[in-house]
Formats: structure tokens, sequence, C-alpha cells
């Protein structure tokens, strides 16, 4: 059974198949958007108990979309985890202070680290991952 929800918001159609490759067989119901607004259309839709978001996105930037949530409190309890291609500390420190994100990972990644993460950040949410 899938009782937990994960949004990948990537613009890159190769990442959201090796994220869902990777959150599946986890136990995580998979939601994909292309862009910020296609992300937010979901959000609405369903609030899923973690989003991974792409820095990089069409039209506004994984940063601008972690903002948006976390101004709404109905997602004060999404689990944000942003990846990107900057490698920079000023960059990643950017990403989680401006961003309000959970983690921040480079890409490329290892999927058994992001799952790792997910479900630590998720545990320490009070939510079984």
């Amino acid at each position: 059974m899938r009782d937990r929800t994960a949004l990948v918001v990537d613009d890159n159609a190769d990442y959201r198949r090796l994220l869902s490759r990777t959150l599946e067989p986890a136990g995580f119901r998979i939601v994909e958007a292309s862009s910020a607004e296609e992300g937010w259309v979901a959000l609405e839709t369903r609030v899923p108990d973690v989003a991974i978001l792409d820095w990089n996105l069409p039209g506004a930037s994984g940063v601008e979309l972690a903002r948006r949530i976390r101004g709404q409190p109905r997602y004060d309890a999404v689990v944000l985890v942003m990846l990107s291609v900057n490698s920079r500390p000023e960059e990643q420190v950017h990403g989680l202070r401006e961003g309000q994100v959970n983690a921040y990972m480079t890409k490329p990644f290892s999927p058994a680290e992001l799952l790792a993460r997910v479900q630590t950040l998720l545990e320490r949410r009070g939510r079984k991952a």
C-alpha cells in the first residue's frame, strides 16, 4: 500500500524517472511535474509528504516554488528537498535559507543517499518512512 506521496518537480524526464524508480519501491506514490507551475497545481490537488524540487525549472525556479510552498500553512509538514547542478557552498546555503528547504543535494546524486535523507527527514517529522 502506498500511503506516502512524493511530488517530483524536474524538467528533465530522466531525473523524474530516476527519482520515481528510487522512491516507488520504498512505498511512495509518485506525482510528477515538469515545471514549478505544474508542481503547484499538483500540490493543490494533494498535499505530498515530500516534494523534490529541481533548482532550475522553466518559468519559476525551484527556490521560488519552495518559498511559495512555505508561504502556505497547509504545506508546513511537507519535507522539501532541493536538487541542483550548482555545487558551490554559497548556493547550497542560499537554497537552504532562502528556499526554506530541508535538504539540498547536488546532481548527479546517489539515489540511495537521497532515499535515506528523505526517510530520515520524514521520521524527524513524525511520519513513518
